[in-house]
C-alpha cells in the first residue's frame, strides 16, 4: 500500500504538545510507516496504556490527530486536554476524512447498576477501575470485530461520561476509513487472563512511565474534582485502589513494543 504524507504538517499543533509533542511526533511516523505496510483490508491496531494518570490520553489523542494531520495534510478537531490531571476528551467533532481515531478503554467499565449486582457491591464500587469492574466480554468482542476484513460494518463503542459517571454510546462509530485505531487505556496490555488475548491482538504497545509520585497526585486532583468520593476519603481511596491498579498493571505488561518517559515530569 501506497502512503502519501503531508510534508505541510511535520510537528504537531501547539495545542497537541502540552505534555508530549515530541513522543506525538515520533510515534505518528512510526505508525504511519507501519501503517504503509498493512493490507487494504485491515487495520492497524496500537494500545497506550500507564498507570492511572500517567497521560495514556493525553498521548493517544493527540496521536490520533497528529497521524490524520500528516496522512491528510490539514488540521483536524483537537482533543481537550487538562494538563494538570492528565486527561484528555474525545473531539466534540471529527474530520469527515479522517484515518485514525483514539478509543478510551473507560467505556467498558460496569455501569453502576451493574456493580450494584455484584456478590460485594460496596467493594465493587469502592475498587471501581479495577481490572474486575470492567466489562471484559464486550471489550474483547470490540477488539475482535476490529480484526474483521474492510470494508465492514460500522462498529458502535461506549465513551465513558464523567458528569453521568456511567458509559454511554459514543456519537460516532468507528467506520472502514478508520483504519488506525489507537485504544487507550488501563488494561489495553495487560499481561493475564482475557486481557492477554486482547493485548496480543495489538500491532503495537506503548507504555507511558510516570513516576509513582506523580501519578498519585495527579489521581488524587482527579478524584477530588470529580466528586468520585467525599475529599475526606479520596486519598484513601486513591491509595487502595488507583495505586493498586497500576501496580498490577506495571507488573503485568504484554510485550510493551514502545516507552514513553514525558519530559514534564520528573524522572
Amino acid at each position: 500500500m501506497t502512503v502519501t504524507v503531508s510534508t505541510t504538517m511535520s510537528s504537531p499543533s501547539p495545542h497537541s504538545t502540552t505534555t508530549m509533542g515530541a513522543d506525538v511526533a515520533r510515534l505518528a511516523q512510526e505508525i504511519i510507516k507501519a501503517y504503509a505496510g498493512v493490507a487494504q483490508d485491515r487495520r492497524l491496531l496500537i494500545a497506550v496504556a500507564g498507570r492511572p494518570g500517567s497521560g495514556k490520553s493525553t498521548l493517544a489523542y493527540p496521536l490520533a490527530d497528529h497521524i490524520n494531520e500528516l496522512l491528510l495534510g490539514h488540521p483536524v478537531p483537537e482533543a481537550p486536554i487538562n494538563a494538570e490531571t492528565a486527561v484528555a476528551s474525545p473531539p466534540t467533532t471529527r474530520a469527515d476524512d479522517d484515518v485514525a481515531i483514539c478509543v478510551g478503554q473507560d467505556g467498558w467499565h460496569c455501569t453502576r447498576a451493574e456493580l450494584d449486582a455484584f456478590p460485594d457491591p460496596v467493594e465493587a464500587h469502592w475498587r471501581r477501575g479495577a481490572a474486575f469492574t470492567f466489562d471484559l466480554p464486550r471489550y474483547a468482542e470490540f477488539v475482535c470485530s476490529l480484526r474483521a476484513p474492510l470494508p465492514a460494518p460500522p462498529i458502535p463503542f461506549p465513551t465513558f461520561d464523567h458528569k453521568l459517571k456511567d458509559p454511554r454510546p459514543s456519537p460516532t462509530p468507528i467506520l472502514s476509513r478508520h483504519r488506525i485505531v489507537v485504544i487507550e487505556g488501563l488494561y489495553t496490555m495487560l499481561d493475564e487472563p482475557g486481557w492477554r488475548e486482547t493485548a496480543a491482538q495489538m500491532d503495537m504497545r506503548v507504555w507511558v512511565e510516570v513516576p509513582r509520585d506523580v501519578v498519585f497526585r495527579r489521581v488524587l486532583k482527579r478524584n477530588t474534582e470529580a466528586g468520585i468520593v467525599s475529599s475526606e476519603l479520596a486519598e484513601k481511596r486513591v491509595n487502595q485502589s488507583d495505586m493498586v491498579n497500576g501496580d498490577d498493571v506495571y507488573a503485568h505488561r504484554y510485550k510493551v513494543t514502545d516507552t514513553i518517559y514525558p519530559a514534564d515530569v520528573p524522572q
